[in-house]
């Protein structure tokens, strides 16, 4: 079985700061909308200018007992809107704005009798928990709504988002973290940026200067590495071109004063430069090539010089 490699260190806090950064946005994201829906709801019921609707239905907090056992004081009521009242039937519990204590207020009772108007309709209600029916009847235009299921204590949360208290730690606070938080990340990556843009900045003027560093690392970089070999090759013959071309400058300038001796001359100083040109080569390694060029040179020049003098004596 092959060895499975090992995450960086670097890596892995990345890794794990990105899944805590998700599930923060997560929450945080998860909150406002609960926190925004919660306080729609309980402000719009409170004003007493409409019913919230969403999606088609209605929220509702249960504040007393008359519907025990169907639903208790804290439970959250569910219902469909309703506009036909004519599909409403006996038995059915409904949600309608009545008058309890000097109030208009939304109460949640069971019908007991239908009543029939003429142009509308009468309903009759009773709590399931209470002996007698409800005083006022409700007119048809009052229902606003059918039962469709409820949640058992979450009437309450809805009660707290309508104080001050509630609305502050459900509401103020999860949309002071969020825009908190992001703008952290914002600074964060703000000031990650002008580090990586000062550290560019930097190499540049380094590479101006010449300087031969790497900031990042903040280690010379190595030179690269010399051939001493083609270095020294390329020396000797450089110094070979040069020798050579002295010899055939001066060999030149001695035909053109003695016309007659000129092959012989020629011959002799190609020789002379030929060996002269091959010494370099059999010296000591570790000599300059510098110190023993000039020797060879001047042993070829003065060879050179003598060979013209013996001219005369071969003609007589």
């Amino acid at each position: 079985m092959e060895n499975e490699m090992p995450i960086p260190q670097g890596k892995q806090k990345k890794s794990v700061a990105g899944v805590i950064n998700v599930i923060i946005n997560v929450i945080l994201v998860i909150a406002i909308l609960i926190a925004a829906v919660c306080t729609y709801v309980s402000f719009v019921s409170t004003s007493g200018n409409g019913v919230p609707n969403l999606l088609g239905y209605e929220i509702f907090s249960v504040q007393t007992d008359s519907m025990y056992p169907t639903l208790q004081a804290g439970d959250l009521v569910i219902d469909r809107a309703i506009r036909d009242t004519s599909t409403l039937r006996k038995g059915d519990i409904i949600t309608y704005w009545t008058v309890i204590g000097g109030e208009r207020v939304l109460n949640t009772h069971r019908i007991n009798e239908i009543y029939d108007g003429g142009t509308y309709r009468i309903f009759e209600t009773k709590g399931d928990n209470n002996n007698a029916a409800d005083a006022l009847t409700v007119h048809e235009s009052e229902v606003v709504g059918i039962y469709s299921s409820h949640v058992a204590g979450l009437g309450k949360v809805l009660d707290y988002l309508q104080t001050s208290t509630g609305f502050l730690i459900v509401v103020v606070v999860p949309v002071g973290l969020f825009f908190l938080f992001h703008l952290i990340q914002f600074f964060r990556v703000l000031f990650e940026y002008q580090n990586v843009k000062s550290r560019l900045k930097y190499q540049e003027e380094l590479d101006a200067r010449g300087v031969n560093t790497d900031p990042a690392l903040g280690e010379k970089k190595e030179t690269p590495v010399v051939d001493k070999a083609a270095l020294e090759a390329q020396i000797r013959e450089q110094l070979k071109a040069e020798m050579m071309a002295e010899m055939l400058a001066e060999m030149k300038k001695k035909s053109a004063e003695e016309p007659e001796n000129a092959p012989e001359a020629a011959a002799e100083t190609a020789e002379n430069a030929e060996e002269g040109a091959e010494a370099p080569a059999e010296a000591d390694e570790t000599a300059p090539a510098e110190e023993t060029v000039p020797a060879e040179v001047e042993e070829t020049v003065e060879t050179a010089e003598a060979e013209p003098a013996k001219g005369p004596e071969n003609e007589e």
